[in-house]
């Protein structure tokens, strides 16, 4: 424990005591049930779409922490961090908001010292820059104890929707269509991928959004139903990120259910 503290105060000298205090203990008092291979994880389901003029992202709302069940239907995964772009991550909490909070400081520290945002490409390597901090817990760790993110954005020059998936080590490449994160992700990736001729507009997009999550929640055990908690989806397009109302995913959740004879559509 004293190397992690030696470490993280000598990497992250700006995130106080408190802060460092937290992660040390989070390291120290980690649940043997997350680190013997038990089976049993949050399943956590995190994605974005790309469609024509823009991208869709999603994300469940279940946190579990292992055989301790489940902790909240209510978390929040997609983290808006500038008017054109968005994160959502897989992984511990407190990674998850020190990523979080570093990416909305440095996007408003820019737009206020330069009177822009700062470039996706930019944003892109600046999270790389902050996931390369916890390579010392991503190899005392497994891969889904850290926080993975996605980071999906629409560019304004050019005018195209990005995606860029990430490893939890700060290795990152920019995805064509789709990139997700998360247990949860293996279970969607070949539904939303053999459906990428479908979507054209955002209206397909978040219904894909809403699909993937419905075959997620029956496919395992861990991951919010989104029969009983709807999961948060959002656009990002010319005019900025923009949250999807419950009532449209409702509708589309309600749509995909109907369909030839309820869950028939699956198989």
């Amino acid at each position: 424990m004293e190397l992690a503290r030696e470490f993280f105060g000598s990497n992250f000298p700006i995130i106080g005591k408190e802060r460092l205090d937290n992660i040390i203990s989070g390291l120290k008092n980690l649940p043997d049930t997350l680190t013997q291979g038990t089976g049993i994880r949050s399943n956590t389901t995190v994605f974005a779409i790309k469609y024509e003029n823009g991208v869709v992202v999603a994300g469940d709302r279940r946190m579990a922490d292992g055989w301790y069940g489940i902790m909240s239907d209510s978390v929040v995964k997609v983290h808006q961090i500038s008017n054109f772009s968005a994160i959502a991550c897989a992984g511990y909490c407190n990674v998850i908001s020190f990523l979080e909070e570093n990416m909305t400081s440095i996007c408003m520290a820019f737009q206020e010292r330069y009177g822009r945002e700062l470039s996706i490409d930019g944003q892109a390597n600046y999270l790389k820059s902050l996931l390369e901090g916890w390579w010392f817990t991503f190899l005392a760790y497994r891969y889904w104890d850290i926080g993975v993110p996605v980071l999906a954005a629409f560019d304004q020059i050019p005018d195209r929707p990005r995606i860029f998936s990430f490893d939890a080590d700060g290795f990152y490449f920019e995805s064509e269509f789709t990139a997700g994160t998360g247990c949860g992700w293996n279970s969607v990736k070949n539904v939303i991928a053999d459906r990428r001729c479908e979507v054209k507009t955002n209206d397909d997009a978040i219904e894909l959004a809403v699909r993937a999550m419905i075959h997620s929640g029956i496919s395992s055990h861990g991951v919010s139903d989104v029969r009983t908690v709807l999961p948060k989806v959002a656009t990002i397009d010319v005019e900025g990120f923009k949250w999807i109302s419950e009532e449209i995913i409702a509708g589309k959740r309600d749509k995909l259910f109907s369909e030839n004879g309820g869950l028939s559509w699956l198989k």
